[in-house]
């Protein structure tokens, strides 16, 4: 992938993060057409507007100027896109906690998704939103989930975790289990994570985990 983009900041995102509620994210591309970058598959790059709403049932909108015609593309039809100082990947075959995990302690799976990039490295880190219908409450809600990506003998593995989803504690301390595996490697990092609970702030975690991935 070809771009002179540069990450922002890990403390900007987090802050620009923590400013959303999970029922109504506030990208601002999900509400009308910005100014971004999609990567295509054959890593070259187009620039114009932008338009996606974080749902893995939704394709992103892209014009090359206002007014021009928009085309739709799925993750897998592009590899990412840029947009209000923010990178996205599209990421494939994902397990994550939602609905049926807040309701019956199940994962999810999801086909494809488009995934903002928390930090790169040895460990990439990825916020992810998925919708599901919320069978207690009769409404969608939007579950956050951190998803983590490593290389170990030439194959990827991943591990993810809930984050802002209305459910009992027993769950999010079940939660924790994939990441001890995962982060075996890091010891520190596994006993932040034993010592977390769900009122805490899991982003000091991730801010961790990037300030490993630098120094790497």
């Amino acid at each position: 992938m070809r771009s002179n983009y540069k990450f922002p900041s890990l403390i900007i995102i987090l802050f620009t993060l923590l400013s959303f509620t999970a029922s109504s994210q506030d990208y601002p591309f999900a509400r009308g057409f910005s100014k971004g970058i999609i990567f295509l598959n054959d890593s070259s790059q187009l620039s114009g507007q932008l338009k996606w709403f974080p749902n893995q049932y939704e394709k992103l909108q892209f014009r090359l100027k206002e007014g021009g015609d928009i085309k739709k593309y799925a993750p897998g039809e592009i590899m990412g896109f840029t947009a209000d100082g923010l990178k996205f990947e599209a990421l494939f075959d994902l397990e994550v906690y939602a609905e049926n995990y807040a309701l019956l302690g199940k994962t999810s799976r999801v086909k494809h998704t488009f995934g903002e990039v928390l930090s790169s490295g040895p460990v990439a880190i990825y916020y992810v939103l998925v919708t599901g219908y919320n069978a207690v409450s009769g409404v969608v809600e939007i579950y956050p989930n951190i998803y983590f990506q490593k290389k170990v003998n030439d194959k990827y593995v991943y591990a993810h975790y809930p984050v802002g989803i209305r459910m009992k504690d027993k769950k999010y301390e079940k939660a924790k289990e994939n990441l001890y595996v995962f982060f075996n490697d890091y010891p520190e990092i596994v006993q932040q994570i034993k010592a977390y609970k769900k009122q805490d702030d899991f982003f000091k975690i991730i801010e961790s985990i990037h300030k490993t991935n630098t120094t790497n």
